[in-house]
């Protein structure tokens, strides 16, 4: 079935996912009322899916069901525009299968990714007239992820914009600093090594009341 929903309905349903769970149930209960017949046999069929690729809304975006202002496409990747820039020509860059962690993707397509974030990057730079640009990704819930699907920000940056990516470090001494190292470095690190346990397994524990509504 095609998503039956406006874009601006689509906007307040994501808005309404990035709400606190007990806040979402009230306001999606809230906005039920509104919906039609086809609409709610819409949210059923997607619920039933379950946690799959077929309810993640940038799976949605990619399959077509959600319109999307699409900026760039090839076989592994797709940019958007994000429906609540921080900026003019804030962009969501994307790959187009599911994972929900970039430690889940492999190499070759994780270096595409970024191959493609860099050149948008650049081409914003050139087309918007932009001062500078941040590149953010947030990976797990308690980074700031809003949905279990690997996406890059490439946030434009202009002059008195108002956007802020400061935080306030706090000292480490020498001593604390060595232990940290030792800890990061006790089993050893190389490039190219395998997780020992599965990111999706706590992705999807983590996303199970948070994330995004198609």
């Amino acid at each position: 079935m095609q998503n039956p929903f406006s874009e601006e309905q689509i906007k307040q349903l994501n808005e309404i996912g990035k709400l606190p769970p007990a806040e979402q149930q009230a306001k999606l209960q809230a906005m039920l009322s509104t919906f039609n017949e086809k609409q709610i046999k819409f949210l059923q069929e997607q619920q039933k899916r379950g946690q799959g690729e077929g309810q993640c809304p940038f799976c949605l975006i990619v399959e077509g069901k959600i319109p999307s202002q699409k900026i760039y496409e090839d076989e592994q990747i797709i940019a958007v525009l994000d429906i609540n820039p921080a900026t003019k020509g804030h962009t969501l860059v994307m790959p187009k299968k599911h994972y929900a962690l970039t430690a889940q993707m492999p190499d070759s397509e994780l270096a595409h990714l970024f191959m493609v974030v860099n050149n948008l990057a650049k081409h914003l730079f050139q087309t918007l007239q932009a001062d500078g640009t941040n590149i953010f990704l947030a990976n797990g819930a308690v980074a700031g992820q809003r949905a279990p699907h690997v996406f890059v920000h490439v946030i434009p940056r202009y002059k008195d914009d108002g956007v802020s990516f400061e935080w306030e470090g706090k000292k480490a001494e020498d001593e604390e600093l060595a232990k940290v190292r030792e800890q990061i470095l006790k089993e050893g690190f190389s490039i190219g090594q395998e997780a020992e346990e599965e990111p999706e397994e706590i992705i999807e524990e983590e996303f199970e009341m948070s994330e995004r509504i198609p």
